[in-house]
């Protein structure tokens, strides 16, 4: 549930209460404790051990910090009561070791805190990118790259200093606050009640700067998400950039999201600074009383210089715990926004799931059916992208699917992996529906290599082993000779062992099609989808590609959406789409001898080639 779930049910509880701005208050306070005990259920209470050696350690701290002002004070009580000198190297001895044994413990805290956040944000990196990757692909589609990948990291270190802080100081100062005035009141019970007096007036301003900042972080997380968008979109198209001069434009959008991050931290840097001269303030207030007070108090009699020396000591170590509890609100509000968008992304739930009685896919002969499927995108207000499409592709067989931009080709074959669900009507491999079976063993069953081939940064090998990661180093090798890639491959510098770059940059577009190609060929699915699998290739690279196509698609049901037209002519079927309707369909000559749409698309691109010639 995210925060807007908790906001209703808290607003449903408050219904009976006062109306307005109280009413909202509520709902908003209510909301924000569910999230904060959503993350401890989830994320922090499960650590438990390592928390409990946390406190173990923070209570040896507090015991050391609380030990220090007591010190203190027998030291000057000691040394100012007795004039004696021999006391003095006991005295610094004591100092110096309290001090030893608080930095021993300082440290091993400050190790054991950092590595349990670290572990929390890892696995919360870890859990919200394996539940991305197992989203529907349409969610996947919805938000540029960039914006998730913000979520994963801005995000995340908005967590990580909101647990930080909260550890530290929820934990650490506050118990190392409870035991300096439990040293206060030892001291001078008095003079303890005038600094409690003082400090808590400081909490009203802090809550509502507080608020504030939550406000700022959910915005501030929102343009930082965009400025990794805008930059991983201006990078991956330096090309473009460069050969349209367009550096400065791009310099320029860029520089607006840069410049709307730095008004909004500047933002948060100038309500959270409100913070420290508030509770500086108050702390002087504090101190000006104390003083006053213990002047009266000693020159009566009833306190000892010790004592105030012991008091102040404890005051001032205690000012800077103090002033991080009072900054704590403004980093857990920080880290709440962060909380509520990770938990947005969490809380959504895949579309496209195995229903509970799925079975794995049994093929024998490979046959597709289309009945009467109709389908349409979630965004879409115009009607379908296609509709009661009817049709019966033998195994074995190889059907082109062509028409227009936006007649729906590309969706339609996005069905069959079940990437989207049919909106009506059903897909049926050999009899089977495809709702019916697992997705394992659908999506074991289709390989797709398209025109945008999808390379990673990693080796030769490694990218033609996604096809199957179990295959040997000769499986490999046999797909890359049956893509015609292995030629080509031998020649790089460190052959098959070579890095090919982002997205395979440092290979020809001829290269990495055939790279794709060896990949489907070492998964030696009995399904092949083509999308404009060699559109984007020169004359002797499609040549190359078109050879292995033929000898791989032999006997395999195969797919093929086409632009260009001659690389189809051989189908056994050609459907023509148009608006998403299946308009015709039959053999490349009786296609043309119709005259039809698809006798139009095969003479416009006669003209095309013969005015390009």
């Amino acid at each position: 549930m995210g925060i807007e779930g908790a906001a209703a049910k808290a607003e449903v509880a408050a219904a009976s209460g006062p109306p307005g701005k109280e009413r909202r208050k509520l709902s908003f306070e209510a909301a924000s404790r569910v999230l904060l005990h959503r993350f401890l259920d989830e994320w922090v209470w499960p650590r438990w051990r390592q928390l409990l050696v946390s406190l173990v350690l923070t209570a040896c701290l507090a015991a050391a910090t609380g030990a220090y002002p007591l010190i203190i004070k027998s030291s000057f009580d000691l040394l100012l009561n007795n004039k004696d000198s021999t006391l003095l190297p006991w005295v610094l001895g004591a100092i110096v070791s309290i001090t030893a044994l608080r930095s021993i413990f300082l440290y091993l805290h400050t190790v054991t805190t950092a590595r349990i956040v670290s572990r929390i944000t890892t696995d919360i990196q870890k859990r919200i990118f394996a539940h991305l990757m197992h989203a529907d692909f349409a969610r996947l589609s919805r938000d540029p790259p960039g914006r998730l990948m913000s979520r994963m990291t801005n995000d995340v270190t908005f967590l990580d200093a909101a647990m930080q802080a909260s550890i530290n100081s929820a934990v650490r100062d506050s118990l190392s606050i409870a035991v300096l005035v439990a040293s206060m009141f030892y001291l001078d019970w008095a003079m303890s009640l005038i600094v409690l007096g003082v400090y808590p007036l400081a909490a009203v301003p802090i809550m509502t700067v507080s608020k504030r900042l939550r406000r700022v972080a959910k915005r501030t997380q929102k343009e930082l998400g965009g400025v990794t968008t805008e930059l991983a979109e201006k990078l991956s198209s330096a090309r473009l950039i460069k050969t349209f001069r367009l550096e400065d434009h791009a310099a320029e959008r860029v520089n607006r999201s840069f410049e709307e991050v730095f008004r909004l931290r500047m933002r948060t840097v100038r309500t959270r600074a409100r913070l420290d001269p508030m509770l500086e303030a108050f702390g002087g207030l504090a101190v000006a009383g104390v003083i006053a007070f213990a002047y009266w108090r000693i020159t009566s009699g009833i306190s000892t210089v010790g004592d105030f020396m012991g008091f102040i000591t404890a005051l001032l170590m205690a000012s800077q715990p103090i002033r991080a509890l009072g900054n704590l609100t403004g980093r857990v509000q920080e880290g709440l926004a962060a909380a509520e968008n990770m938990y947005a992304i969490l809380d959504e739930k895949p579309t496209i799931v195995d229903r509970a009685d799925a079975k794995p896919i049994n093929i024998t002969r490979g046959d597709i059916r289309f009945d009467d499927v109709s389908f349409a995108y979630a965004a879409q207000e115009q009607g379908h992208a296609v509709r009661d499409i009817a049709l019966d592709v033998a195994g074995g067989t190889t059907v082109a699917f062509v028409g227009r931009s936006g007649a729906g080709k590309s969706t339609l074959v996005n069905l069959v992996p079940r990437l989207f669900d049919v909106s009506k009507g059903a897909i049926l491999i050999d009899g089977q529906d495809i709702r019916d079976i697992t997705l394992a063993s659908l999506r074991d069953s289709v390989s797709i290599v398209s025109q945008d081939v999808t390379l990673f940064d990693d080796t030769i090998r490694a990218n033609i082993a996604l096809g199957r990661l179990s295959a040997s180093d000769d499986e490999i090798v046999a797909a890359a000779k049956a893509a015609a890639a292995h030629d080509y491959i031998v020649t790089q510098p460190n052959g098959y062992d070579t890095e090919i770059g982002d997205r395979g940059l440092r290979l020809s577009g001829g290269q990495r099609q055939r790279l794709a190609l060896a990949r489907a060929i070492l998964k030696n699915a009995p399904i092949l989808l083509l999308d404009e699998a060699t559109s984007a290739l020169d004359t002797q690279s499609e040549k190359l590609v078109h050879a292995a196509l033929e000898r791989f698609t032999k006997g395999r049901t195969t797919l093929v959406i086409a632009h260009r037209l001659s690389t189809v002519q051989n189908a056994d079927l050609i459907c023509v789409l148009d608006h998403g309707r299946l308009i015709e369909t039959g053999r490349h000559g009786d296609l043309v001898a119709q005259g039809g749409i698809y006798g139009e698309l095969v003479r416009s691109q006669l003209l095309q080639d013969g005015a390009s010639s």
